[in-house]
């Protein structure tokens, strides 16, 4: 995942990463940061580099969820990994720590893929709903 110009590995697929706030029953939220009606990242492929003082990968591309075309406000969203409704909502304490770490290509090797997705799901108003993602 890329947001904020930085690449971050998540605890788990983009659709099933959970908000962390505490809600007013002291239980973590269920909601998914990837909710319908906020603007979606994009799947692409992008150079397997490394960042400052490590080595790169020779000629590997990996397929990365890109954030970075989102609004400023949205991808800080994603980083605080808050649903919309939490975000609006600063005063909210956060149950849980968020599940990003800095993405490095050469421990993180098992989780570069050089293909992009062929199906995502994307949460509907019935439960969850495939629906496909292009190049």
């Amino acid at each position: 995942m890329q947001l904020l110009y930085v690449r971050y590995l998540a605890a788990r697929p983009v659709d099933e990463i959970r908000c962390i706030a505490q809600t007013r029953r002291r239980h973590r939220c269920t909601s998914t940061l990837l909710s319908p009606g906020t603007p979606a990242g994009t799947w692409r492929l992008v150079p397997a580099t490394a960042t400052s003082g490590q080595l790169a990968l020779p000629a590997e591309v990996m397929a990365i969820y890109d954030l970075s075309r989102l609004p400023y406000a949205e991808q800080l969203r994603w980083r605080a990994q808050r649903c919309p409704q939490h975000a609006a909502i600063p005063t909210a304490a956060d149950l849980a720590v968020a599940d990003w770490e800095p993405f490095d290509p050469l421990a993180h090797h098992e989780h570069i893929h050089n293909r992009l997705p062929t199906r995502t799901r994307r949460p509907g108003p019935t439960g969850w709903a495939h629906e496909a993602v292009g190049p």
